[in-house]
């Protein structure tokens, strides 16, 4: 009974894991995009 408990807490830590991931990565895109949107308006200025 502990080694299937043990597994699905793994399984949960694994998928929120990813899901994190996934988060910091769009989070990194985001800061890229507005980064360029600041470049460009300080260009325009």
């Amino acid at each position: 009974m502990g080694d299937e408990k043990k597994g699905k807490v793994e399984e949960v830590a694994e998928k929120t894991g990813k899901v994190i991931g996934k988060g910091i990565k769009k989070g990194i895109e985001v800061t890229k995009e507005f980064g360029k949107g600041i470049k460009k308006g300080l260009k325009d200025e």
